[in-house]
């Protein structure tokens, strides 16, 4: 393989976190989990310049939480689980809103403040090609879904 299951998903949440930066950015093919991810905070970072606001994404591998099928050509498909805070702060005096309806309905009535943190749980399905394919690490599929919402 070009990469072990573990290691691919290691290095597929750096590339969530990173993009482009990411020294591991080059193994993977792009998919549209990546541009869901750097749309939705490009969007937000607009905002935020405009009044001196911050974000940050960090995605962390739950430990455990990856299941393994080997493929008919010899690789591997690998189904785990990368968890990630997204924590902005709104900046200049302003209040931090949730950024999607689904933020919003576990949010509720809750009272903003000028950051909020909000705990997103992906599940991602990549495709590990054999070592002498030539292929990238591809992610065959994605689902990200908030499950906490917070003002801190």
């Amino acid at each position: 393989l070009v990469a072990t299951p573990q290691e691919a998903v290691e290095r597929y949440a750096d590339v969530l976190q990173n993009g482009a930066n990411s020294e591991f950015a080059d193994q993977f093919a792009d998919d549209s989990l990546r541009q869901t991810i750097a749309s939705v905070a490009q969007t937000v970072q607009e905002g935020m310049e405009r009044n001196n606001g911050t974000q940050t994404q960090t995605f962390t591998v739950v430990p455990d939480a990856i299941k393994i099928m080997r493929s008919s050509d010899g690789g591997d498909l690998v189904v785990a689980q990368i968890n990630s805070e997204w924590t902005r702060a709104a900046g200049d005096g302003r209040e931090s809103l949730p950024a999607s309806d689904e933020e919003q309905a576990l949010f509720g009535d809750g009272t903003a403040t000028s950051t909020m943190k909000v705990t997103y749980v992906n599940i991602v399905a990549l495709y590990v090609p054999p070592e002498d394919s030539g292929e990238p690490i591809t992610a065959v599929g994605a689902e990200r879904k908030p499950i906490k919402v917070e003002a801190i």
